[in-house]
């Protein structure tokens, strides 16, 4: 049987206060992976995706959600905008780095 002891003295060390949730940090680069992601998600189940959405839930500006669909583009993403603002996937392209 062990002996338990719970009346030793608490620890004087300050807890360490670290970002459990670093994809929520605006300024780091996992913030920008999640809504590659988000979009890859959305495009690859053939969904429309509205900047009014982005926006909504990512509390980015316009010009975030255009560099991160020009990035799927330069991935191959062929991506239509419609006449309401939104966008959806036309088809991939495989071999999007060929010449």
């Amino acid at each position: 049987m062990t002996n338990a002891r719970f009346d030793a003295p608490a620890s004087k060390t300050r807890p360490r206060r670290r970002d459990p949730y670093r994809h929520t940090n605006r300024d780091g680069i996992a913030f920008h992976i999640v809504r590659v992601i988000w979009l890859t998600a959305l495009f690859a189940r053939r969904e429309s995706v509205s900047i009014a959405d982005y926006r909504r839930r990512f509390g980015v500006s316009v010009r975030s959600f255009r560099r991160d669909v020009a990035l799927l583009r330069q991935a191959g993403f062929y991506l239509e905008a419609t006449a309401r603002g939104d966008y959806r996937m036309l088809s991939f392209m495989l071999d999007s780095d060929a010449p």
